[in-house]
């Protein structure tokens, strides 16, 4: 599976893109980033495309910031190289897109360690 991990923002500094990559062993951890480097979406900043070959569980997240400073996003949990649970994340609210809910503990983890506030969480 192939991933973007990027940090960038628009010469203005009124748009930002965040991604993040955690693998998560009882806890949240930073995965490190080996890849090969790609032009980011916004001017300021850099890319990293990783190809994600390693076993376990991986969480990738990805954050926009809009010109009104909104921040939506969409969180990924990776099982061994398979899609297990897809959240978006908009006005302070996660929201279960598909999945598996019982791995939301994992997402609470890492909106914790990177200090993002959520409001309501719906799982349904």
């Amino acid at each position: 599976m192939e991933l973007i991990v990027e940090q960038s923002k628009s010469k203005t500094g009124k748009h930002a893109i965040r991604s993040l990559l955690f693998k998560w062993e009882n806890g949240v951890k930073q995965a490190s980033i080996k890849g090969t480097r790609i032009p980011p979406v916004y001017k300021e900043g850099d890319a990293v495309l990783v190809n994600l070959r390693e076993r376990g569980t991986f969480v990738y997240a990805r954050f926009i910031k809009n010109v009104k400073g909104r921040v939506f996003g969409k969180i990924l949990i990776i099982k061994d190289g398979t899609i297990s649970l897809e959240m978006n994340y908009r006005k302070l609210k996660l929201k279960k897109v598909s999945g598996d809910p019982s791995l939301y503990n994992v997402v609470k983890d890492v909106m914790d360690y990177l200090k993002i506030p959520v409001k309501r969480v719906n799982l349904k």
